[in-house]
């Protein structure tokens, strides 16, 4: 059987001050699972700039010996410019349509890349297998008792609304289920003590601020990795309680990120509900997996990353 093609459209900024590092840490889960073929990193807005998290992309393979792996510039936001015209919207449809039916599209950051491909050629989302998400609310959300705006889907409602409208296998890891994807602090240190060498050094190095920051600003003893829960619905599935729920996003409830229109009930299976406008708010069926065997779910994450096929240089 063939490796899984995958392309990671993620807004990368393991690294950059003041900035997350879990989409860094999903693309080490990727480089980590032997059945998958990592075509290429798209980049997106989100954390920061598409600029930054272009030339800290590129600064990462580097440094883990993974030049190979292509890096295109994307959208800079949802507004203005053509969408079709990036290279990372290009790079996806080409692949979307070079292998039509099995090309998995795992998405961290901002939508638009993918709406651009679509733009470009219509069928983008019908050529793709499976877009594994993250992001999006179901609920107002908590981090260590503060409240946290939501920052993916929220990025551009129209695209995420046309995700998950016209894709056909979606999952997305929303903020409330990724919130068990934790990175503990003393058990990580632990992990790497388990694991020396130099992709643990990087990691001490790489992760000491994004800690300091958790427990600065959240009093909590570790971070959440919410993009790597994307990375294992999509390759691991098995490790997830897969549930299917129907959901009403209308660019309106996206533009704060909530999955669930204002007005309409979660997961009634019917065709269409009406929003509090009055107009009907159609419904889409998709995954929202949850972690339930969090031991096994965390040992799997952490054998993954320190697995990853990197030269640390």
């Amino acid at each position: 059987m063939g490796k899984i093609p995958v392309i990671l459209d993620c807004d990368n900024t393991m690294g950059v001050p003041g900035c997350d590092v879990d989409d860094g840490m999903a693309l080490l889960y990727l480089l980590g699972c032997p059945e998958v073929r990592l075509l290429g990193v798209t980049c997106a807005y989100g954390n920061s700039t598409q600029e930054t998290v272009y030339q800290n992309t590129v600064r990462l393979l580097k440094a883990w010996g993974r030049e190979d792996i292509p890096v295109l510039r994307g959208a800079e936001s949802g507004h203005g410019a053509d969408l079709s015209a990036s290279m990372a919207s290009a790079f996806l449809r080409e692949h979307a349509q070079r292998r039509s039916g099995e090309l998995v599209v795992i998405a961290t950051g901002s939508m638009t890349n993918l709406l651009g491909a679509e733009r470009r050629k219509p069928g983008f989302f019908r050529d793709v297998r499976m877009f594994s998400l993250m992001g999006g609310l179901t609920e107002p959300l908590l981090v260590g008792g503060q409240p946290m705006s939501e920052l993916n889907l929220s990025c551009d409602p129209e695209a995420s609304v046309s995700v998950c409208r016209l894709g056909g296998d979606v999952r997305i890891a929303t903020a409330q289920n990724s919130l068990r994807s934790m990175i503990n602090e003393e058990v990580f240190v632990q992990e790497m003590g388990d694991h020396p060498g130099e992709l643990a050094e990087f990691l001490r190095r790489e992760l000491a601020y994004w800690f300091r920051y958790y427990r600065e600003n959240y009093r909590l003893g570790g971070f959440v990795c919410w993009d790597v829960m994307a990375a294992v619905q999509a390759i691991h599935p098995e490790m997830l309680n897969m549930k299917k729920c129907w959901i009403s996003p209308t660019p309106e409830s996206l533009s704060t990120g909530m999955l669930i229109s204002e007005g309409t009930d979660e997961a009634d299976g019917t065709a269409a509900t009406t929003g509090t406008d009055g107009t009907s708010v159609p419904e889409v069926e998709v995954y929202l997996p949850e972690i339930e065997d969090l031991e096994a779910y965390t040992r799997h994450v952490y054998g993954t990353i320190f697995s990853a096929a990197v030269d640390i240089r």
